[in-house]
């Protein structure tokens, strides 16, 4: 009996270290970091993203290029350990010509840190952010 109490208490114990554990790997959340790369360049501008999985359990975000853009993430799979999603730009003060739309942006988890890059299908030009949580 002695036992079972105890393989009672390290189940709940086991399962919340594994469910802390999961949510510290998670790309859910809101992050904020430097995009650098775009368009050949070594220092960009600023993004702020925010991931949530949605009711149907799919993962989704908003974008905002502070002072640009902003846009919607919609999740198209995952593949290597990363979560693919496709952006589309849904305010752009300057008509569309700011920012490029649609773009296919690849998450995943270093640590702490959440590394986004982005790839315009058409020009095949690349961007990266290594984000903190915020």
């Amino acid at each position: 009996m002695a036992v079972a109490a105890a393989a009672a208490l390290v189940g709940p114990t086991v399962a919340a270290e594994a469910t802390v554990a999961e949510q510290a790997r998670s790309i859910a959340g809101s992050w904020k970091g430097g995009v650098y790369g775009d368009n050949g360049a070594s220092a960009g501008y600023t993004a702020k993203v925010t991931i949530r999985k949605n009711a149907r359990g799919r993962w989704t975000g908003r974008v905002s290029y502070p002072g640009m853009c902003s846009g919607k993430w919609a999740m198209r799979g995952k593949s290597g350990g990363a979560v693919k999603f496709v952006e589309r730009i849904t305010r752009d003060p300057a008509g569309g010509v700011t920012c490029v739309s649609p773009v296919n942006a690849k998450v995943r988890r270093e640590g702490a840190k959440l590394r986004v890059t982005w790839t315009e299908p058409r020009s095949g030009d690349s961007a990266t952010m290594l984000a903190k949580k915020v």
